[in-house]
């Protein structure tokens, strides 16, 4: 097929294109490399730098397939960037979205979790991609648009690590701490859960959303739900307490038993066997 993935110089999206290549696909990333990194391009794949805003002029009406990554993909600094979000998640998104329409190609969105267990506006990047969630379902509804939404839980792993300081997740604030002989912070007490997913997994996830279009939503995740604390604690280190995050949930924790049963995924990887093994190789 050929796919466009846009984001696709992030980390989940280079991972994603990692593999689409594996399968033989025929990939085109879109990136403005605003976050986007070109040290994560892959070989094989033809990278264009290039706004979701400019989809009208961009798009390729031969493509089969769009994965939707390029959005503005973090909560904190989405309250002082909220121009940024509105330009990223609204106008760009809904660009791409017409041109999907128009050429009837299927587009699988990566879509915020903050949206199945909190108040979708706690910030302004969830209600943002909540906002752009509805539009792809309405335009479902009213246009006929082939899709699958894919929320995604807490990705960690290879490439996450080269997001910078502002973007970093939690386990690589971890460790990145632990490496430098820092004590581990814990926003509010600790007792925030969360479902950790490793990207190889997320992009399992979307391979199969991509391979069977069925209108639906789906929920990326491990299955297992561990606090802050806990996962702070499993690295044997001192811990240091720190003032809670402004738009941070109290829980996240996905319910994968839907996208097991109508896409066939199985999550293989446990977020503590990998704090594990990342130690030992440090």
């Amino acid at each position: 097929m050929r796919i466009l993935v846009t984001g696709g110089a992030g980390a989940v999206g280079s991972n994603l294109i990692k593999q689409l290549l594996k399968n033989n696909h025929k990939v085109t990333s879109w990136d403005n490399y605003s976050y986007g990194l070109e040290s994560n391009h892959v070989d094989g794949c033809n990278y264009l730098r290039i706004d979701t805003r400019e989809a009208e002029q961009a798009f390729d009406p031969n493509f089969d397939l769009v994965y939707h990554l390029g959005e503005y993909s973090k909560v904190v600094p989405s309250f002082d960037k909220i121009n940024e979000v509105f330009e990223y998640n609204i106008r760009g998104s809904f660009a791409l979205i017409e041109q999907c329409k128009k050429h009837n190609v299927p587009i699988v969105y990566a879509a915020s979790s903050t949206r199945l267990h909190a108040d979708e506006k706690q910030s302004p990047y969830s209600f943002f991609k909540s906002t752009v969630a509805n539009l792809i379902k309405g335009y479902g509804e009213w246009y006929g648009l082939k899709y699958n939404i894919c929320y995604f839980f807490n990705v960690y792993g290879p490439k996450t690590e080269t997001w910078g300081n502002e973007w970093q997740t939690v386990i690589n604030i971890f460790l990145n701490q632990y490496k430098e002989d820092k004590p581990l912070t814990v926003t509010g007490n600790g007792s925030q859960r969360r479902d950790f997913t490793h990207v190889d997994d997320i992009v399992q996830g979307l391979i199969l959303a991509g391979n069977n279009i069925k209108n639906h939503e789906f929920q990326l995740g491990s299955g297992e739900e561990y606090s802050i604390l806990d996962i702070a604690k499993t690295f044997n280190h001192p811990i240091e307490f720190i003032e809670a995050r402004k738009g941070d949930r109290e829980k996240g924790v996905a319910d994968i038993g839907e996208t097991k049963l109508i896409l066939g995924y199985e999550p293989k990887y446990n977020v503590k066997n990998y704090i594990q093994n990342e130690i030992r190789s440090r």
